[in-house]
């Protein structure tokens, strides 16, 4: 038998509950209809019930924060345009400060018109604490004499390669990014019938959010995961790694019609044999990806005293010389996702696993069209 609606307005409290984040809605007044328990608690309740009826400023957080609250609910109820993951500080009873991650939504009724807002976040206050004290040391770093301020270069490197990736990638951002996802999705197949086009559209856009994060903490993983202690150097035969990994790329070639020509040394080199066939794949891939016409792939080497010098030309789009340092950048893209797909990691793993190898990477763009990449890696 089906529930009553007694039975399924608890039903859903209880979903609404077990959500890993904090969840409540507001009429067009910003007086609280409801939240979820991790809210309730938050905001100094023992249920979600004692909420019903109140304001920000009944709530345990300062006047200041309540003004800031009301605002931004105003702002996404008057122009029924939703306000995505933005971060906020938060001051509560005792005066310490937590930092929140935050998305407000116009809440609809069937005619479209917006009877509300509905909200979410979770607390970062570790991860931005920890931001701030990264920031703060390398500031006071810089203070140091000659040698610690050579030291200090490598280690604001470090702290950018930190502040862009370590919150991203870490375990607790892919449970509020599935979360969200799961429960948009299941507030779109629920009201699919009752929402105007507007409305839909604009959790598309969520969706469409949830997977190209999805996307780039994929990527981000693989980034920070090409640590040089990782995997072990070794003399490898590069032409029988290379052929090996190329299957990983066979359907792509197979569809795009692509010829490759491939030159490389009959001695051993000293590398990292996966990630140099990573490389080498990237190269590839991309020089098929970005073409307009039959793909030609040509791979060829050079030997130098003390280093490989390989060469990966391609006849694709080309890349104009300008943004040699902006490609190799982690997610910048010279073309929109709809007519060329990826995250824009790629070139940037690549320069990484070349530098763990003692080399460097750069381009350049032929007259006739296409691009050749050049890359080093030292011989010991």
């Amino acid at each position: 038998m089906g529930m009553d609606l007694f039975e399924k307005e608890n039903f859903l409290q209880l979903v609404i509950d077990s959500i890993p984040v904090y969840v409540f809605w507001k009429d067009l007044n910003s007086v609280y209809l409801g939240c979820n328990k991790n809210f309730a608690i938050s905001a100094g309740f023992k249920n979600p019930e004692e909420i019903i009826g109140k304001t920000d400023y009944d709530l345990s957080w300062s006047k200041e924060d309540s003004d800031f609250y009301r605002k931004v609910d105003a702002e996404v109820m008057c122009s029924g345009i939703p306000q995505i993951n933005f971060e906020e500080p938060q001051t509560i009873g005792d005066q310490s400060t937590r930092w929140l991650r935050t998305s407000k939504i116009p809440l609809r009724d069937e005619s479209g018109a917006v009877i509300g807002m509905l909200g979410m976040y979770e607390d970062i206050t570790p991860k931005k604490e920890m931001e701030l004290r990264l920031k703060q040391q390398a500031s006071e770093l810089k203070v140091n004499n000659e040698e610690l301020r050579k030291a200090n270069i490598k280690l604001e490197q470090a702290n950018i390669d930190l502040e862009q990736f370590s919150y991203a990638t870490s375990h607790d951002l892919q449970e509020p990014l599935r979360m969200i996802g799961g429960f948009v999705g299941l507030l779109n197949n629920k009201n699919r019938d009752k929402l105007d086009e507007k409305s839909k559209e604009y959790i598309q856009y969520v969706l469409d959010g949830v997977k190209r994060m999805s996307s780039l903490i994929n990527g981000v993983i693989s980034y920070t995961r090409l640590d040089g202690s990782q995997e072990r150097f070794q003399e490898v035969e590069l032409k029988a790694l290379v052929e090996n990994k190329i299957k990983d790329l066979e359907r792509v070639i197979r569809l795009s019609n692509a010829h490759l020509e491939i030159d490389l040394p009959d001695q051993p080199v000293y590398c990292q044999p996966d990630r140099i066939g990573m490389l080498f794949n990237n190269l590839i891939g991309n020089g098929i990806k970005f073409n307009e016409r039959q793909p030609l792939i040509r791979i060829s080497y050079e030997e130098k005293a003390d280093a490989w010098l390989f060469i990966v030309e391609d006849n694709g789009i080309g890349i104009e010389a300008d943004y040699e340092e902006y490609i190799f950048k982690p997610f910048k893209r010279l073309h929109t996702r709809d007519k060329y797909s990826g995250n824009g990691i790629g070139l940037s793993i690549c320069r990484r696993i070349v530098k763990i190898h003692g080399g460097k990477i750069w381009f350049e763009t032929k007259e006739s069209g296409g691009t050749k990449f050049y890359f080093t890696v030292r011989k010991n």
